[in-house]
């Protein structure tokens, strides 16, 4: 206890003061409440003082680097509020070990204000790391690199390091100390932070190899289990990326979120490259009934020159082969095929095409024939990448092909629904005709229920 008499007897205290103690020495628990709240009053006020004058200087500054929003504003004030917040637990720290505060208080008091000062720190420490990211975010690269995972775990290694700060201080033992002790218990720990690890691994990984970014289209297949549908499939746009998740917005509008592990640790398919080269593919096969498939005479060719984009390939050909049959008959003669002549045409369409990129792979081809007919398959590269404008020029595409398709003696496999039966025969829409056999009908194709 401070001897206040030495106080009163000192002719520098005022004598307003020598009065309270006069008046307070009877009631020495009252003095050190005195004390306490003089204390937290003054370390309030230069608090104040002292967030009037940092907040307008850290807008000023965050302005100069970046668009103040809300958020920003708001984080910025709680750092400040937090940082601030630490100045009268200081004052009230020092003031509780002088003279004149019995020590069983100081003793009660001083360890609560150091953990409520440590917390105070690392809210300012946290809420700092989380300003920097709000300004990372309206940086140029910051959607194709996102740093959301590593604010994260920035943020948490703060909170872990007050909590070991804050146990040394109750157990009066250095940090290191207890750092040190963490080996026989790293097991435990990796045990329970075993996803927390894998998270951070897997997004430094998506980090550097670019494997993900925001605003990326990707496509995984669901999973099942047992049959059943475990996981919706994911089909979207990339919306974020954290340290545990990432959400991805299908295309039907509903949220997925699914572990940022899967992206490292699974297939996917990601469709951002073909956006960015300004191509996208078109792979779209005909089948084509392989009774309509044969020999062209010279009058349908004459016919098919008519085509502009036939007119010159039928002109060369046609020559090169009476070239060639002019010594040979029968059956070792060549000839156009309507299928073949087809195929030229969708290749030299598309090569025309000006939704189509030329430079790119392009091809027309006829694969190896099956049981529902010839497959003719188209291979192109389209300039439209968004959906909607794709699907536009791909429609039209096939949509042309099939309407030309009839000028060359073709048709498309279909069961038989474009088959009908007139009189004694089985009338084809396209191929013609042929001869029912008395007490038969044709094959209406499978029943339903």
């Amino acid at each position: 206890m401070m001897d206040f008499s030495k106080l009163i007897e000192d002719e520098m205290t005022p004598e307003y003061a020598k009065r309270i103690i006069q008046d307070l020495s009877p009631y020495p628990y009252l003095a050190d409440i005195l004390v306490i709240a003089s204390s937290f009053a003054v370390g309030a006020l230069f608090s104040i003082i002292l967030f009037l004058l940092l907040r307008p200087l850290l807008n000023r500054f965050y302005r100069r680097h970046c668009t103040m929003n809300a958020e920003l504003q708001t984080c910025i004030s709680r750092m400040i509020m937090s940082f601030v917040g630490c100045l009268p637990l200081v004052l009230i720290s020092y003031s509780v070990w002088c003279d004149g505060i019995h020590e069983w208080v100081a003793v009660l008091i001083i360890k609560p204000l150091w953990g409520i000062g440590i917390a105070l720190l690392a809210m300012t420490l946290s809420y700092a790391i989380k300003s920097f990211g709000l300004w990372y975010k309206q940086q140029r690269n910051a959607e194709q690199r996102p740093i959301d995972g590593l604010i994260e775990l920035a943020i948490c290694f703060v909170w872990v390091a007050a909590i070991i700060v804050f146990i040394a201080m109750l157990v009066e033992k250095s940090p290191i100390y207890l750092l040190s002790g963490l080996g026989a218990i790293a097991a435990v720990l990796l045990l329970l932070l075993q996803h927390t690890i894998h998270s951070f691994v897997a997004s430094v990984e998506i980090n550097a190899d670019h494997l993900v970014e925001i605003g990326d289209w990707i496509v995984m297949e669901s999973e099942t289990f047992g049959g059943i549908l475990d996981r919706q499939e994911i089909d979207g746009i990339v919306t974020e990326i954290s340290l545990h998740t990432v959400k991805v917005r299908n295309w039907d509008r509903t949220l997925v979120c699914l572990p940022i592990c899967d992206l490292v640790n699974k297939p996917f398919i990601n469709y951002t490259a073909m956006e960015r080269g300004g191509g996208r593919r078109i792979k779209k096969a005909f089948l084509i009934d392989q009774r309509t498939v044969r020999f062209l005479n010279d009058d349908e060719v004459e016919i098919l020159k008519g085509f502009d984009l036939l007119k010159d390939y039928l002109e060369d050909r046609q020559n090169k082969i009476d070239e060639y049959n002019s010594t040979r008959s029968g059956f070792n003669t060549r000839h156009l095929t309507n299928l073949g002549v087809f195929r030229v045409y969708a290749q030299r369409y598309l090569e025309q095409n000006p939704d189509i990129r030329a430079d790119l792979t392009l091809f027309v081809r006829a694969m190896e024939p099956t049981d529902s007919g010839v497959p003719l398959e188209i291979y192109c590269f389209s300039k439209e990448v968004q959906w909607i404008p794709y699907e536009r020029v791909q429609s039209k595409i096939m949509e042309h092909l099939l309407a030309v398709l009839p000028s060359f003696g073709l048709r498309v496999f279909q069961r038989s629904s474009d088959i009908y039966q007139q009189g004694r025969h089985q009338i084809d829409v396209v191929g013609g005709s042929f001869p029912l056999e008395r007490g038969k009908s044709p094959d209406a194709g499978p029943k339903q229920d």
